[in-house]
């Protein structure tokens, strides 16, 4: 990505603001604002926008962007409803939600976001909904693709069900895990693609593996920068998260035509084929099956999936959308 910046003409600097170094740093961040002089200075994940934004609007940053990545929940990853349910210290550094309304527009990434941000924080006009999109994934052509599963001693027939997470709780890769042995279509394998197998949750999840008898069912990925090597070989993707926006890596499994089985929570409904129970490994694991079992059920939805896909999703569709925004702002 950083060399896409640089291609494009854009001078990238680097400055280290999470956690506490947001303060620490401030300095650093008004320099930048002052040498620079921008028009527009657009905030997106790191929470320091709680004090980079107040500065930049002091420093005479004409126009504030945000835009809204995640969920809003609470410590224990539960959605937050209204604002009574935000932590102590949210609420301190956000001046108890005064800081949004320096900023000219608020972006959510999809309709979910923009409900519960209004829920929590009041509706305004200056609020838009735009959905990121990605590119295309590159399919790999057919000899590859049996390349790849003979690396992975995948036979010829067995359905694959890929998952794109992280080793990490909230992506709740153990609900799919045990999934697994309640699915009644045997002839299948799961691909846990990015999981970092040096942390102890990683470890965690071999250990439940074997427990439950599934552990031949898995191939472990790992970490990868060829995310469409193994969506070219999958026939099903799985997103089992406990809290999620709207992950772009199911817009990449739907731009390669396959139906995608989201839990219903945050923004997965608005992007999924078919939506089950979140933590109920069996509703997970009933749809799976359909899946898997349903040649006809499974074809039909890996067309809705990309044209689902072409309608929304597709980068080209968020970038016009961005260029407007832009342009409205600076007219």
């Amino acid at each position: 990505m950083l060399s896409d910046f640089q291609s494009a003409g854009a001078h990238v600097v680097s400055i280290d603001t999470e956690g506490k170094r947001a303060l620490t740093h401030l300095g650093k961040v008004a320099k930048l604002f002052t040498t620079i002089r921008p028009d527009i200075v657009h905030f997106h994940f790191a929470n320091g926008f709680f004090f980079f934004a107040p500065l930049a609007k002091l420093l005479g940053v004409k126009y504030l962007v945000k835009t809204q990545h995640c969920c809003i929940t609470t410590d224990d990853m539960r959605q937050v409803k209204d604002k009574n349910e935000l932590s102590l210290k949210t609420r301190i550094a956000s001046c108890d939600g005064k800081v949004y309304k320096l900023f000219d527009k608020i972006i959510m990434c999809g309709q979910y976001v923009r409900k519960q941000f209004v829920r929590v924080y009041g509706d305004s006009p200056k609020y838009e909904m735009v959905y990121f999109g990605v590119e295309p994934v590159a399919i790999l052509d057919a000899e590859k693709q049996n390349q790849l599963r003979s690396q992975l001693n995948i036979q010829p027939h067995t359905k694959v069900i890929c998952s794109v997470l992280f080793a990490d709780p909230v992506k709740a890769p153990d609900v799919l895990i045990k999934a697994l042995p309640c699915i009644k279509y045997e002839n299948f394998i799961v691909l846990l693609v990015g999981i970092n197998d040096e942390i102890p949750y990683a470890q965690e999840l071999h250990k439940l593996a074997k427990k439950l008898h599934v552990d031949e069912k898995i191939r472990w990925i790992g970490i990868t920068d060829h995310v469409n090597h193994y969506l070219s070989i999958s026939d099903v993707y799985c997103q089992p998260s406990r809290s999620e926006a709207l992950t772009l890596a199911v817009c990449e499994a739907k731009s390669a035509h396959l139906p995608v089985v989201g839990s219903n929570v945050g923004g997965l409904p608005e992007i999924s084929d078919c939506v089950f129970e979140s933590e109920n490994e069996y509703d997970l694991a009933q749809h799976l099956d359909e899946l898997l079992s349903n040649d006809e059920l499974r074809c039909r939805l890996s067309e809705q999936s990309y044209r689902t896909y072409t309608k929304y999703f597709d980068i080209k569709i968020g970038v016009e959308k961005y260029v407007k925004l832009y342009r409205g702002l600076v007219k």
